[in-house]
């Protein structure tokens, strides 16, 4: 009985492990610089940024109140993002997208 349980409680370990890795698979790369709002601006189609405000909108209101994108500076948003990615099942390209959206539309 004692043997099931360990075996167990690995198999429980490895999911978990699995589970985080991917998510963080799913972020950002957090060590590029900041981009300025002009890069974003030119990089970004108003699409684009309207597709990263949808995400941004819907992932964000699932756990807490929205933020104005324009009550934090680039950096900041930067910082966020780091922290909150992680928790969200957005896609690569979705989090670049609510990246550049909050950054074309920081102070």
């Amino acid at each position: 009985m004692s043997e099931i349980l360990k075996t167990f409680g690995f198999i429980l370990v490895v999911l978990f492990i699995v589970s985080c890795a991917t998510k963080v698979a799913n972020t950002i790369a957090h060590t590029d610089p900041v981009p300025s709002k002009s890069e974003v601006l030119d990089a970004f189609s108003s699409e684009q940024l309207a597709q990263g405000q949808a995400y941004f909108e819907e992932s964000c209101t699932r756990c807490h109140k929205l933020f104005e994108p324009s009550s934090r500076d680039a950096e900041k948003w930067n910082n966020v993002l780091k922290r909150m990615l992680p928790k969200t099942e957005l896609t690569q390209e979705e989090s670049r997208l609510v990246r550049a959206y909050l950054i074309a539309n920081s102070k």
